[in-house]
């Protein structure tokens, strides 16, 4: 290779001694190095290494330019990594992910073939407790230890058509914890299978962000959530909460329990504890009885 400044040549090092080869460690220079970071490739990359293998024996050593231009490679060897954004994993995650409401929207569908759901819908919402383990209430009570005493358990919160004790939604966390955060993202899932017209719901639901998001989103003409009082005589200020003081349905609101009878005749078919140790796999699980919950109905009805 020719410069312009022919005093300085080229020259071949291989190692990173003061004066080249003869003051430094022998050992063959590395002519391969990962110019980015392993994540960037989708696939396995050779990549020449730049700077790190150029010859500096010939240039002066007063020179600044030799330091400069030499640097000891990492190692002679491809990197082998896929990339964070592999289009063929990210596209399997997502599917699985939305298995649960394909399914439960087939189960609707069919539902709906079968002439089991009214046009104007009643849903009611609540949630329950599921076990961790098959030691029975009988053993704790005889044995008052304190070791069988829960901290945290298993939370199931649903939402169902009082008619039909068909399951819309649910939503799985750890208790204990409050009710009313869950409901928005609960009825965002329910309302892609059915709509309600009317929505019962306890007092631990109780806010008027949840009031509003019903009636002006979603569109359900009537939300009887038991008011939550605090410690106050004053009315609410919201515009909802203060209708459910002033106007408030019990005669729709009774018949919220059916939610508890449909929280009843599932854990008397398919039990109250999970098999599942890990929290994504007791999700998963609860997911799977929901399915379940609603294919023995249809296959009832049929």
């Amino acid at each position: 290779m020719l410069y312009e400044d022919q005093k300085k040549n080229d020259q071949i090092a291989g190692s990173a001694g003061q004066r080249g080869i003869s003051n430094g460690q022998r050992r063959f220079a590395n002519l391969l190095s990962p110019l980015f970071a392993e994540e960037i490739y989708s696939a396995s990359v050779v990549c020449h290494a730049g700077v790190a293998a150029i010859s500096q024996d010939g240039l002066p050593w007063a020179d600044p330019d030799a330091k400069r231009l030499f640097r000891p490679s990492q190692s002679a060897r491809s990197e082998e990594c896929a990339s964070l954004l592999n289009p063929l994993l990210c596209r399997e995650k997502a599917d699985k992910k939305r298995a649960f409401e394909v399914l439960l929207k087939a189960i609707f569908g069919h539902a709906r073939a079968m002439h089991l759901l009214d046009k104007a819908a009643q849903g009611a919402i609540d949630a329950t407790g599921l076990e961790t383990r098959y030691t029975s209430q009988h053993y704790i009570r005889c044995r008052r230890r304190k070791s069988f005493s829960r901290r945290h358990w298993p939370k199931l919160t649903v939402i169902c058509d009082t008619k039909t004790h068909l399951i819309a939604g649910c939503i799985v966390t750890r208790g204990p914890s409050y009710d009313f955060p869950n409901l928005i993202k609960l009825m965002e899932q329910a309302d892609k299978q059915i709509h309600f017209d009317q929505l019962l719901a306890d007092a631990g639901y109780d806010s008027e962000q949840n009031h509003y998001f019903c009636r002006e989103v979603l569109g359900i003409r009537s939300t009887v959530i038991a008011y939550n009082q605090r410690r106050t005589s004053k009315l609410p200020a919201g515009k909802y909460r203060r209708q459910m003081v002033q106007r408030f349905a019990r005669k729709a609101y009774r018949n919220r329990w059916q939610v508890e009878s449909v929280f009843s005749r599932n854990k008397r078919l398919l039990g109250s504890a999970l098999r599942a140790r890990k929290r994504t796999s007791r999700e998963r699980e609860c997911f799977l009885r929901i399915l379940t919950h609603n294919l023995m109905i249809i296959r009832r009805a049929a």
